[in-house]
């Protein structure tokens, strides 16, 4: 049975296609499946990945969003979200892989919570198999969020229901490469809009060296600034806290890849 929510996803060129279509089986594998799918295409594909999309079109309700060049996950979201038919969206990543009653657990909480604007949860990290997992990724539960969300990002993007008319209502996504939810995230806290973590695992996300790699650069350093900006100019309490954290985040971006693992992993935990 197909159900009332959208399953969001933004796919460019770089992506691995055997990656990606792990990605869609787990979500043909869904208890509760959706009654569309919205994959934007962010600019030209390779022809082993759009195998993959011709695939699983005979099995999946996908819609397909074709954007003509590159615009970054920001804008490649944005639009996707404009076109879900549904207030329930479904992030989901193109590598990644969503436990089989991810969709089901979400979507009975948000029907059943209606004040709720957003509800993420904990992932299983594995590197080359899903069933080898390495370790996991737990976020804040409760009021632990507004707490820690001046000094990283509280939610697993990969793992977020939210309301679509709320994310609209702050503006939606913007173009801040590697920030774009955490950026989301706290325009929806300073709204008073209720974020909350489920305490269970319903995703299982590819890391590595390669993760590490994409998030490095100058380009990064200027969200991170950003972030800081917008923090500091918020509504939370003992916000100057924060800068601390974002001088040792900046640093990251321009060091050795092995050094910035070894500081991802220390921001994990």
């Amino acid at each position: 049975m197909n159900y009332n929510f959208s399953v969001l996803l933004s796919i460019y060129y770089k992506e691995n296609s055997q990656f990606f279509d792990a990605a869609l089986n787990s979500i043909y594998a869904q208890t509760y499946l959706p009654n569309e799918i919205i994959i934007v295409h962010d600019g030209k594909l390779t022809s082993e990945l759009y195998s993959v999309i011709e695939k699983w079109e005979a099995l999946l309700p996908i819609q397909n969003i074709i954007l003509d060049n590159n615009c970054g996950l920001g804008i490649a979201l944005n639009i996707g979200l404009e076109k879900c038919s549904n207030d329930i969206v479904m992030r989901a990543d193109t590598d990644d892989i969503n436990l089989p009653n991810r969709f089901e657990i979400q979507y009975k909480y948000m029907t059943q919570n209606p004040e709720a604007t957003l509800c993420g949860s904990h992932v299983n990290e594995f590197e080359a198999s899903s069933d080898e997992i390495i370790r996991i990724k737990k976020v804040p539960i409760g009021d632990d969020i507004v707490k820690v969300i001046k000094k990283r990002n509280p939610f697993n993007h990969m793992t977020v229901c939210f309301r679509k008319k709320h994310i609209i209502d702050v503006g939606g996504y913007m173009d801040l490469p590697y920030m774009e939810d955490y950026y989301l995230w706290l325009r929806l806290l300073n709204k008073n809009y209720k974020l909350i973590n489920l305490d269970t695992i319903l995703v299982s996300a590819r890391v590595g060296e390669a993760m590490i790699n994409r998030r490095k650069g100058f380009k990064y350093v200027k969200s991170e600034i950003t972030m800081l900006k917008y923090i500091l100019k918020s509504n939370l309490e003992k916000k100057y806290t924060s800068i601390p954290y974002f001088s040792l985040r900046i640093l990251s971006r321009i060091l050795p890849t092995y050094l910035l693992s070894k500081i991802y992993s220390k921001l994990r935990d």
